[in-house]
């Protein structure tokens, strides 16, 4: 017997768009997806669930920004007037290894 569940917006939106893709219906998308990640917890592989859910943020992210509910300049690690102001400087030892040889 089907239930309903409560997902978030930006779930429903990825689901919709990878199901268009994949030639599935909504619903099954969602079932694909938790089926993935039932065997990668199961398989118990830490770093491949880390990996998932890094993914997953990203796409979050992506798709935050593609509706406009958050600005692309948000993801920046280092915010670009701070960027902008600093100075990279490279030690004498670190350039030796780059010289060309002449």
């Amino acid at each position: 017997m089907a239930k309903s569940i409560r997902i978030s917006d930006q779930l429903y939106e990825m689901a919709a768009s990878s199901a268009a893709l994949m030639h599935r219906s909504l619903a099954q998308q969602v079932e694909h997806w938790a089926a993935l990640g039932q065997a990668l917890e199961e398989r118990g592989d830490s770093s491949a669930v880390l990996s998932a859910k890094i993914a997953h943020m990203h796409e979050v992210d992506r798709m935050k920004v593609a509706t406009g509910q958050m600005k692309s300049t948000a993801l920046y690690a280092i915010a670009p007037a701070r960027a902008k102001r600093m100075k990279v400087t490279f030690s004498r030892d670190a350039m030796e290894a780059f010289e060309l040889d002449r």
